[in-house]
């Protein structure tokens, strides 16, 4: 079997037969509303999936905004994207159980204001503290959005952050979300530049960087797969795990 067909038989599998199993959840505070262990991880999978086939920065800004309940329970999101001398700002709240974009020019306005702070002052990754906040921007927070957030940089390669995500919830963050939330950040970093440089045009001077996306991609499903080591894993997902085994080389 071809790589080609090796990957696409993963999508595949990935897309129709991922569902709801009792499992153990990779955050430190289980839930109800947090999904299961390897139905998380196949999520986060799929969003950098989607990363690498998008056509422009705010579909990437939206898979963030509107999926990242797939991976692990967050009651508000803010992803903003670097364009041209400014940002693109998509923001998302928990509504019945999902995350919906929320479009108010307000909460807009003061989400850039935010965002251009932390990218400014160079905030780092991790739990936001949120006493550094300048008070005319952390007195106008808004009363959707609970205080307690997690920062995740879009690191671009060369050219430091192509922008960044807050995910806003009351609970604490387990270690390994953290860590798979930085590097599915990286995953989009890099498809973000991907972009800017033209990832459907193959030249001489972006080649080393796509090729350098595809080790992102690697190094984010051999971590997955690391974490899935630890965790039970249900039956079902098996045949994905082989195949993802044989595409990032981890296979036995």
């Amino acid at each position: 079997m071809s790589a080609t067909e090796t990957k696409d038989m993963t999508d595949t599998i990935l897309q129709n037969q991922v569902a709801s199993h009792p499992d153990s959840d990779l955050d430190s505070n289980l839930d109800s509303s947090i999904p299961s262990g390897g139905r998380a991880l196949a999520n986060l999978l799929l969003m950098e999936h989607d990363f690498r086939r998008a056509r422009y920065t705010r579909e990437i800004a939206n898979i963030l905004a509107t999926r990242l309940d797939g991976f692990t329970h967050c009651d508000g999101v803010i992803v903003w994207v670097k364009k041209n001398k400014g940002s693109d700002i998509v923001m998302s709240r928990l509504e019945g159980g999902q995350l919906k974009t929320i479009k108010d020019k307000n909460l807009e306005k003061w989400a850039k204001k935010l965002s251009t702070w932390m990218d400014k002052t160079n905030a780092p990754a991790g739990e936001l503290d949120t006493e550094t906040i300048p008070a005319k921007i952390f007195d106008l927070w808004p009363d959707i959005f609970p205080l307690e957030g997690l920062h995740v940089p879009l690191n671009c390669p060369g050219k430091g952050r192509a922008g960044g995500v807050l995910l806003m919830r009351s609970q604490p963050w387990g270690e390994a979300i953290k860590i798979m939330l930085q590097q599915l950040g990286e995953a989009a970093g890099y498809s973000l530049k991907a972009l800017e440089l033209g990832i459907y045009t193959i030249t001489t001077s972006n080649l080393p960087f796509l090729l350098g996306l595809l080790g992102v991609a690697t190094l984010l499903s051999g971590t997955a797969l690391t974490v899935m080591d630890i965790i039970p894993t249900p039956d079902i997902l098996q045949p994905v795990i082989h195949l993802l085994r044989d595409l990032t080389g981890l296979g036995s």
